[in-house]
């Protein structure tokens, strides 16, 4: 199976969800788009955190991402609203 990056359609659809940009004080964000397609990646690839590419951030990054979306309920969310749209 060959991994596909997130359109704008399912993009648009859960970037509500997602936390918001920090302040610009500070070090940014990463890029909230890039991380969900290395979790995406990640999923789809069944492959460890250490092999995610690094055009989509360090591996540290997506994987704490991946965490702080796992505790805040934020994937429940996300899947309920998708199974919604139908």
């Amino acid at each position: 199976m060959s991994f596909h990056e997130i359109d704008d359609f399912l993009w648009n659809s859960i970037e509500p969800y997602l936390p918001p940009q920090k302040p610009h004080t500070g070090r940014p964000r990463a890029n909230m788009r890039k991380l969900m397609n290395d979790i995406l990646y990640v999923v789809m690839a069944g492959c460890m955190w250490k092999d995610v590419p690094r055009k989509y951030g360090s591996k540290s990054t997506v994987h704490r991402f991946h965490l702080y979306l796992c505790e805040h309920g934020t994937y429940q969310k996300i899947f309920n609203k998708l199974l919604n749209k139908g």
